[in-house]
């Protein structure tokens, strides 16, 4: 899995030019940084969402147009059943 860089340098340096006390501004540009990395998805994890759901819909539409020939082989069979009668 790819990992996503914060710069949380960058954010306790805005939250100190901002009159946040030093630590207090390192922890929350701490606390952001881990946040985000532990939720957000990398273009990398998106890509094989993707693949799997590309993948998921195909064995779907299989099974889907499978029913449907079978169902319409069935129904045929009633018809001609029902047309010897």
């Amino acid at each position: 899995m790819a990992t996503m860089h914060i710069d949380t340098l960058s954010i306790a340096r805005d939250l100190k030019a901002a009159k946040l006390p030093a630590a207090q501004a390192e922890a929350i540009a701490s606390a952001i940084g881990i946040s985000i990395v532990d939720v957000a998805a990398t273009k990398s994890d998106l890509r094989e969402l993707k693949l799997e759901l590309e993948a998921k819909i195909e064995a779907i539409q299989s099974r889907l147009i499978m029913w449907m020939i079978a169902s319409q082989t069935t129904f045929a069979a009633i018809i001609i059943a029902a047309i010897k009668l």
